[in-house]
């Protein structure tokens, strides 16, 4: 546990004994595909860093639909709103494969904090970043053609989470059609049509199992 919390670039800046503190409220388990890690208007009573694995974070609208909020790597903590407890959860999380994480209470991550100016100042920045990311994703929904959309949803991951290549990235992850439609807020058969068109012109080529998206 020692050696991944030294890898995550929230807990990486600290010294080895904070890194212990933090290691001695944290609780392994580990998820199967499609199992739900928390329901989005629960109270918020731990959070959750993964270890390995795939999770998605959505929310349900009124007439039954999910919107996918964010897809979880190797890494990522979550969820940020609720971090400091008294708040529900503002999303439903749900394993997209096999995953392995760690749960950490947030009653003992604040009495941590209490004690931590470091890890506050890291978690704000931590927090600082996602709001940005919203705001990027949001101003792309308002601005911009569902084609490209879905060019930069695709091209966001493939950034952050692919391997990169001479010309492109290599995404190798499960992602559906109907996964990239609950990300972009459109239907499946619109994202099946532009994701055909995507392929014919070359700029991405999409399976089951693995997504190359063509540098932009």
């Amino acid at each position: 546990m020692r050696e991944f919390l030294s890898t995550v670039p929230l807990f990486a800046p600290l010294s080895e004994l904070e890194r212990d503190a933090i290691a001695g409220v944290m609780s392994h388990r580990k998820a199967k595909k499609r199992e739900i890690l928390f329901y989005e208007g629960d109270l918020c009573t731990a959070i959750f860093l993964l270890e390995c694995g795939m999770v998605k974070v959505y929310k349900t609208t009124e007439d039954g639909r999910e919107q996918i909020v964010n897809v979880l790597h190797e890494g990522d903590l979550f969820p940020h709103i609720g971090m400091f407890g008294g708040s529900p959860y503002p999303a439903t999380a749900e394993a997209m494969e096999e995953s392995s994480l760690y749960s950490i209470n947030v009653q003992e991550l604040t009495m941590l904090l209490q004690g931590n100016s470091a890890l506050c100042i890291r978690l704000l920045q931590i927090l600082e970043g996602k709001i940005r990311d919203l705001q990027r994703r949001l101003s792309d929904v308002l601005s911009k053609d569902m084609k490209e959309k879905i060019m930069n949803t695709l091209s966001s991951l493939a950034r952050s989470r692919g391997i990169e290549e001479a010309d492109g990235y290599l995404l190798p992850m499960e992602l559906t059609h109907q996964d990239l439609a609950n990300m972009v807020g459109t239907t499946r058969e619109t994202v099946s049509r532009i994701v055909s068109q995507l392929k014919r012109e070359g700029h991405i080529e999409f399976d089951s199992h693995r997504i190359w998206i063509r540098r932009l």
